[in-house]
């Protein structure tokens, strides 16, 4: 780091101009570049020439030419004007001023906000969908997950997968999701599969229908044709195998967002030590003995679900030397007993759909039941002996479910303010430990009125003349209740508090929850018509 002059002199001097090995080529090369510059603009000048004098010698390749330049040009055009006009539709809402209704909401996102949710950190790809088919009934429970999502700021795409449309039914869903759904978000996508719920016999003849082989086909249709979705016909392997795939159903609410990342902090694994049978809560996973989990390839996650080992009964669809029929009761337990969410690369879940398909109508010509689709999922997973991680926070459902589910989280809520919390607090407190979600497919009550069941709610909830839901009373689940009176039969259920604490739960939080979705779709669909705020759906007294 030291010169002295004599160095300086010595290294400056000509000696070292002489002896320099690239001396004169920039100079050469700026000589050479010029000239093949020169040369190459008099050649493209010839062109020119050439063709301008036969296209004045031929007019009508001339008129012809410059119509197709005017309509490309009014393409162009029209394109420019429609983006204008969406962009300054966009900002006139986002600064609250009147287009289609009277401003934001603040479930609404930003551009930049739904950017910025389209991956989540170092940009792994996260796509949410779920399995429909096209009636009423799954519209409107459709409308409120996608909401739910957008409530929670859930990251990555979202897509439903309507399956068996008549042609007037896809026309009226397509324009639905047009209308309603996709300017929530363009994250937000619609995938239509031909109809797959048809029960066959050995023969290929319609006997029946079981509306659920829709899940598995459409999974597989959706990731084989779906828009950001394909598959190498080489390696019959995803385009995008690396993509997170997280398979709920339409009946499910998040509450907090789902991504491939768990950690024990808010997170109920399920597993522990050998001489409890790995199916206890736990907050290391059962492989790895770690307090987090990754989903990658070769380690989906799911939600747990209580039926155990019972799909062992049908693993030999699977074909006698299939690795399913080798999996021991408990292993049937710890690793394959599992429902939605269901969590995988789209790698692993790809292959499962394949088996998928292939397993659940063997399955349900031995068991035509419900339950045949999610015992044939485990089948599935055996066989490609993909164990997965169990999870017991994801979900809640049966209040009556001691473990496996995330109840413990609800327990640990404060019994005098559960309904209010859940009707009119939650996601306000994002330290508030709370399951991903509630699958709303069970019946709720406490006390005399307090009811819901998803099959009660009028298809039509979601419109401008529709009423809201009768709120129940906020004490509800706090020990004052102990007992519930279902509707229509003269009798009464008695439980404990804890199961009225759930109960209340789940009724306060769907109620609180759609009530708001439905004030949100009128705000943002009823512009100057006169909608119906009155909260009077007794969903108690309503008829199945």
């Amino acid at each position: 780091g030291v010169f002295n002059g004599s160095d300086s002199v010595l290294l400056g001097g000509p000696t070292a101009i002489m002896n320099n090995p690239y001396r004169g080529i920039g100079r050469t090369s700026y000589r050479s570049s010029t000239r093949f510059l020169l040369i190459f603009a008099i050649i493209i000048g010839i062109w020119l020439v050439a063709i301008a004098t036969f296209l004045h010698e031929n007019p009508q390749i001339e008129n012809k030419f410059a119509s197709d330049i005017r309509k490309e040009e009014q393409l162009i055009a029209n394109k420019i004007s429609k983006g204008k006009l969406r962009a300054k539709e966009w900002l006139q809402h986002q600064k609250g001023e009147k287009t289609t209704d009277s401003g934001s909401h603040k479930w609404e996102l930003s551009p930049s906000e739904d950017l910025d949710l389209r991956t989540i950190d170092e940009d792994i790809p996260i796509h949410i969908v779920f399995s429909t088919d096209c009636s009423p009934y799954q519209h409107w429970q459709s409308y409120q997950l996608y909401l739910s999502a957008l409530k929670i700021r859930q990251p990555g795409l979202i897509t439903r997968i309507a399956s068996g449309c008549s042609e007037e039914e896809e026309t009226s869903i397509r324009k639905w999701h047009d209308d309603h759904i996709a300017i929530l978000s363009s994250r937000f996508g619609l995938h239509l599969t031909p109809h797959f719920s048809s029960v066959k016999d050995k023969s290929g003849n319609k006997v029946g229908d079981y509306e659920f082989f829709n899940k598995p086909f459409g999974l597989l249709h959706w990731m084989e044709h779906g828009e950001h979705m394909g598959v190498d016909p080489d390696t019959n392997q995803p385009f995008r195998h690396d993509t997170i795939i997280i398979l709920l159903d339409p009946d499910q609410m998040l509450m907090r967002p789902i991504t491939g990342t768990f950690q024990s902090s808010n997170t109920i694994f399920r597993g522990g030590p050998k001489d409890k049978g790995y199916n206890v809560d736990t907050e290391h996973t059962y492989k790895d003995n770690k307090s987090s989990f990754v989903v990658r390839h070769g380690h989906p996650i799911s939600q747990e679900f209580g039926y155990g080992d019972m799909w062992l009964k049908f693993a030999e669809v699977a074909g006698k030397d299939s690795p399913a029929t080798k999996v021991t009761p408990t292993e049937a337990r710890r690793s394959y007993a599992v429902g939605p969410p269901y969590i995988a690369t789209a790698l692993d879940m790809h292959a499962i759909a394949q088996k998928w398909v292939e397993f659940v109508p063997l399955v349900h010509s031995e068991f035509p039941e419900l339950m045949a689709e999610m015992y044939a999922f485990s089948i599935a997973s055996a066989h490609l002996e993909l164990p997965h991680q169990l999870v017991g926070s994801l979900m809640i459902s049966d209040t009556n479910t001691d473990s496996g589910e995330g109840w413990k989280l609800i327990d640990d809520l404060p019994a005098d303010n559960i309904c209010n919390f859940a009707m009119n607090k939650m996601g306000d407190d994002s330290h508030t430990k709370l399951p991903s979600l509630v699958h709303f497919c069970q019946r709720y009550g406490v006390g005399d009125r307090a009811f819901f069941a998803k099959k009660k709610l009028p298809t039509d909830f979601f419109s401008c003349e529709s009423p809201l839901i009768e709120e129940p009373s906020m004490d509800i689940g706090s020990g004052k209740y102990l007992y519930r009176k279902p509707p229509f039969l003269d009798t009464t259920v008695t439980y404990s508090a804890t199961i009225e604490k759930r109960e209340a739960f789940v009724i306060c939080s769907m109620t609180g929850f759609l009530n708001q979705a439905a004030l949100f779709f009128t705000r943002k669909h009823c512009g100057g018509r006169k909608i119906n705020v009155k909260k009077e759906i007794s969903m108690h007294d309503l008829p199945e």
